[in-house]
C-alpha cells in the first residue's frame, strides 16, 4: 500500500489563494498599505507573508468553515525523513495569524502574542496530534508534518471573525 504524498509546490499554490483573498478582501478593501514578503526567504524563515506599519501577518489558507483552526506543531514529525522539527506555531514571528476559508472567504484573526502562546501551551494536549500526508519536493526530499485541530471553544477570547460583505 502506497503512502499518500503532497507535492510541495502544489501546496504553496493552494496557500497563495488564501493570501490573495486576504489582500483583496482585507488589505486592499480597507486601503491598508503593505508589502507582500511571502516570496522573500528572510520572511519565509519566520513564517510571515505581509509586512505593514503595525506588524507582520501570516496567512493560513486551511480554514474550512467548521469552527476549527489547524496548528502545525511539527514541520517534520517522522524521523524516517530527518530530525523532528517544530512547526510554524513555534517558529512564526507574525503578530497576527489569519486563517482563510477559500470557499466562503471568511477570515479568522488570531493575535499571536505571548498571552496566546501561553494559552496554547495549556490547551494543546486537549486535542489529538494528527499526521499530514508526506510532503515531497522535486529533488526527492521528504518530510511529514503533524498538526492539531483546535475548536473555537478552546480559543474564546483570542479570535475574531471577518468577512467582507
Amino acid at each position: 500500500m502506497g503512502i499518500n504524498q503532497v507535492n510541495f509546490f502544489d501546496d504553496i499554490k493552494r496557500g497563495k489563494i488564501g493570501e490573495d483573498i486576504f489582500k483583496e478582501d482585507f488589505l486592499d478593501f480597507l486601503n491598508i498599505q503593505y508589502k507582500d514578503v511571502s516570496d522573500c526567504q528572510a520572511f519565509q524563515i519566520i513564517d510571515s507573508d505581509f509586512l505593514t506599519k503595525i506588524g507582520l501577518y501570516e496567512i493560513k489558507a486551511n480554514y474550512n468553515d467548521n469552527e476549527m483552526l489547524i496548528f502545525e506543531d511539527y514541520s517534520n514529525y517522522n524521523e524516517e525523513y530527518g530530525a523532528k522539527t517544530l512547526g510554524w506555531i513555534y517558529k512564526t514571528k507574525a503578530d497576527l495569524i489569519i486563517f482563510v476559508s477559500k470557499k466562503t472567504r471568511t477570515m479568522v484573526f488570531l493575535p499571536f502574542n505571548e498571552r496566546f502562546k501561553k494559552h496554547y501551551s495549556t490547551i494543546r494536549e486537549q486535542t489529538e496530534l494528527k499526521m499530514n500526508y508526506v510532503s515531497v519536493k522535486p529533488n526527492g526530499s521528504k518530510w511529514q508534518s503533524a498538526y492539531r485541530k483546535v475548536p473555537f471553544s478552546l480559543l474564546e477570547g483570542y479570535i475574531s471573525i471577518y468577512k467582507k460583505n
